[in-house]
């Protein structure tokens, strides 16, 4: 049989640590498109929001004002946070998991906002309608923001099993023992 010398091992260990960080570095990089991707469609919809809002002044309906207002500051204030998380992800790389707690939180709410808009209504607005491209867009580019941020966060956990020295299979088991 043949045997693994310990500098062999330590070989294989270091290449599938490097595998694995790579992969979570790709990941990483991933996230932060999907974060400012989505900063880029909410600014979209203000100025969308921005252009009815002129052309309605321009008729002259004034009862839509306020609305468009509302719905022109929500948008700007939502792209402007996925601008802080896409910089905040960046800087804090795998070091800390709450960039990518928050940004997970975020973008549910924000789902959570689009379905309350959409069924029971928001103060103001009231209940909307139309569900255009973009809306579909940015509820998956949010769906997916929730799912790479979970994985994210699961990541920088089992590294931080790891340099413990906590096996990650059944950790669980040897606890409930």
């Amino acid at each position: 049989m043949y045997e693994l010398s310990s500098y062999s091992l330590f070989i294989i260990y270091a290449v599938n640590v490097y595998l694995g960080m790579r992969i979570q570095n790709i990941v990483l990089y991933l996230l932060a498109l999907l974060l400012f991707s989505n900063a880029v469609v909410y600014l979209i919809v203000a100025f969308q929001e921005y252009g009815d809002l002129v052309e309605f002044q321009q008729i002259g309906i004034e009862g839509e004002t306020q609305e468009k207002q509302l719905e022109i500051s929500v948008f700007v204030g939502a792209s402007l946070l996925y601008l802080g998380l896409f910089i905040w992800v960046l800087k804090s790389r795998l070091k800390n998991k709450n960039p990518y707690l928050v940004s997970a939180v975020f973008s549910l709410v924000m789902i959570g906002i689009y379905i309350a808009s959409r069924t029971i209504g928001v103060p103001i607005v009231g209940v909307e309608y139309y569900v255009g491209k973009i809306d579909t867009v940015s509820k998956i580019l949010q769906a997916a923001i929730i799912g790479v941020a979970g994985y994210l966060i699961f990541a920088i956990r089992s590294m931080c099993l790891n340099e413990q020295g906590i096996p990650q299979s059944n950790s669980r088991k040897s606890e409930i023992e």
